[in-house]
């Protein structure tokens, strides 16, 4: 089990941080890989762009001529449940095989109108497997809406978007409306209205290693609604896929420069809250972090995303070789500690 230290913010250990993951070596074997399966990573790049056009095609004629803000009709709905094959053929694009235990809990979710699915999010492949599994809403950067592709496939699934710093002072929120309904109200609105999808929301706000669960948000637990538990294990077969503070490019490489990755994913009983848990939702969150951490057997760590904010904002990265850090001059001291107060006082 991996080891953290408590975060200081005056004196952040950033060799023990589940942003910063140190134990992917770039050793001469994984330089060997490379060599071997760098010929067919364009191949299979240009297949998933393919792929994802044809999704986007088909999201496109879903939506087309439909205000995003109503939902789908159930014809509309099918098309984009039949665009959602295509972002598993992404998934085995970069090599991965799944593995999916508690298929059956998905039905009793849907016996029970659970409408909230939970995850712990570790890695960009989460997102294609959710897709995959359930096409699920989600909550996504409103930047992202505008892209021509990945844009065209997640406005199908009928987002709720966060606005972004320019939106909010504006007054709007991700989908370009009034600010009056804030996003834990639409959460709400979203999980107690049947003819929307099913919105899966990652409470830790961010990626860490997936060797840990960070600290959770509140928000998505405001509703009290029931959940659904979705936990992502990813295996290590040279570099861990987790998306924490890498160097992209390279981490996309390496990823898709191995024989074989894999991931189980655990679908979970669906967790029925409480009454004190309906209204208290720190003690929601709090229990079903404590669930997933249990069944994960991984320790829960204070960690959170403003520490992996400070970190990208201070510029520290893992470097090439896998198992040291970079750092412009002065940021880091000789044993690998930052002082982030500097950067959230700014945040703030």
């Amino acid at each position: 089990m991996a080891q953290y230290t408590n975060p200081v913010m005056e004196h952040y250990d950033c060799r023990n941080s589940p942003f910063l993951d140190l134990r992917s070596p770039f050793t001469a074997w994984e330089k060997v890989k490379m060599a071997l399966l760098i010929v067919t990573v364009i191949p299979r790049v240009l297949l998933a762009f393919l792929a994802l056009s044809c999704m986007a095609l088909l999201s496109t004629l879903a939506t087309l001529h439909w205000p995003l803000d109503k939902p789908l009709p159930p014809m509309r709905r099918k098309i984009v449940l039949w665009s959602r094959h295509f972002s598993m053929v992404c998934v085995w694009l970069m090599g991965f095989w799944v593995r999916c235990h508690g298929w059956e809990n998905v039905a009793e979710a849907e016996k029970k109108n659970v409408r909230l699915i939970m995850f712990n999010h570790v890695s960009y492949v989460d997102s294609f497997i959710l897709v995959g599994y359930f096409a699920p809403a989600g909550l996504s950067k409103a930047s992202n809406a505008g892209y021509p592709i990945i844009g065209r496939c997640i406005r199908s699934l009928q987002n709720i978007y966060l606005p972004d710093a320019r939106q909010v002072k504006d007054g709007k929120n991700g989908t370009g409306v009034s600010k009056a309904e804030s996003v834990s109200e639409q959460i709400t609105r979203r999980v107690t209205d049947l003819r929307y999808p099913m919105l899966a929301v990652a409470p830790e706000g961010t990626c860490g290693d997936g060797r840990c669960i960070l600290q959770f948000r509140t928000g998505s637990f405001v509703a009290g609604a029931p959940v659904l538990p979705v936990l992502f294990k990813y295996s290590n077969n040279g570099i861990n896929p987790a998306w924490g503070v890498v160097n992209m490019g390279l981490h996309v490489l390496r990823v898709l420069c191995q024989f074989y990755n894999s991931v189980d994913v655990h679908i979970l009983p669906p967790y029925m809250p409480s009454e004190a848990e309906k209204k208290d939702p720190a003690l929601y969150a709090s229990n079903v972090r404590t669930l997933m951490a249990s069944h994960l057997d991984v320790p829960m760590v204070e960690h959170m995303y403003n520490h992996y904010y400070a970190l990208c904002k201070l510029d520290i990265n893992v470097a090439t070789d896998g198992t040291s850090l970079t750092a412009p001059p002065g940021v880091l001291d000789a044993e690998g500690f930052a002082d982030l107060t500097t950067v959230l006082k700014k945040k703030e």
